[in-house]
């Protein structure tokens, strides 16, 4: 054991020099989701270099990719990378990191089959846009982890540690009120404000949040409220996520939000659309919990 931990430090240094550059460049090059065509090809163009069979637009998606080696029969082991960025601030929450954490692992594990002769297959599967749409789910209906044996993931959070864990059901939530637009000094008594059912709507999640299980987040933001403050607006927006930690929970929860928009609606004269703006996700729920 002490022999392969050794073989471990020498083969991270080997690569060390490379993969850090490369998460500097991904760093320095923040794509938003389904954008990140700079850092699926820097992915790709690494793992090609260390003998990984790549295939791109995997899954059907432009910016993925599946990367893989085989030696013999056995077991199928995936590494999950990520690789987008969030608006504005970049990787803020370091998937250029991650995605290379999740790359050096595959090329060392691959040294290691060789070296060792080890019967199995090490995958790597990129997954963009972890940040919005989450292309792990539309893989995940279209089969692509029903063969593998374990699927593993990356992620910086200021420790180092290893676990199997759950994460939350989500529900991405767009709410759009229309109204009357009118002029708010000169005519107000002709408008229907759009914002007031906005508004009122985080009212009454702020109240309900307060008959909500404490492991549960509701939060959002308006991303349309009008143009001038002197006209009354006739459209506005909030975007909202809701999370759970059971999925059945969260089919409750997203019913009373939406409850609560409805009534935004009626006491604000206003109409309402309710639509899903991103990709809704389960919980998820893995082999051993600790």
């Amino acid at each position: 054991m002490e022999k392969r931990k050794e073989i471990l430090s020498e083969l991270f240094n080997k690569y060390r020099s490379e993969l850090k550059e490369l998460n500097e460049y991904l760093y320095n090059n923040p794509e938003l989701g389904l954008q990140e065509y700079k850092a699926c090809l820097a992915h790709t163009n690494i793992l090609k270099k260390y003998d990984f069979q790549v295939e791109k637009a995997f899954a059907n998606i432009e910016t993925a990719y599946k990367a893989s080696f085989k030696n013999g029969s056995g077991p199928k082991i995936a590494i999950l990378a990520e690789y987008d960025a969030l608006p504005m601030i970049g990787h803020g929450c370091g998937h250029n990191a991650y995605g290379v954490t999740s790359i050096s692992t595959a090329i060392i594990v691959k040294e290691f089959i060789k070296k060792f002769n080890l019967q199995g297959e090490i995958q790597v599967i990129g997954t963009p846009a972890e940040e919005t749409n989450g292309a792990k789910v539309d893989m995940a209906k279209l089969g692509v982890f029903d063969d593998i044996d374990v699927a593993m993931s990356v992620h910086p959070c200021g420790e180092t540690h290893y676990r199997s864990g759950t994460s939350h059901a989500m529900e991405a939530l767009q709410f759009t009120f229309k109204g009357k637009t009118a002029h708010a000094a000169a005519a107000p008594h002709e408008g229907i404000n759009a914002l007031d059912g906005v508004l009122n709507l985080f009212n009454s999640i702020n109240a309900l949040r307060q008959e909500t299980l404490s492991t549960s987040r509701i939060h959002g933001i308006i991303s349309k409220g009008g143009e001038a403050a002197n006209i009354i607006p006739d459209l506005a927006v909030a975007n909202f996520y809701i999370r759970t930690e059971q999925l059945e929970y969260l089919k409750d929860l997203v019913e009373r939000v939406k409850n609560c928009a409805r009534g935004a609606a009626l006491a604000s004269g206003t109409e309402l659309e309710i639509t899903n703006y991103e990709t809704s996700f389960a919980n998820l729920v893995t082999n051993r919990k600790n």
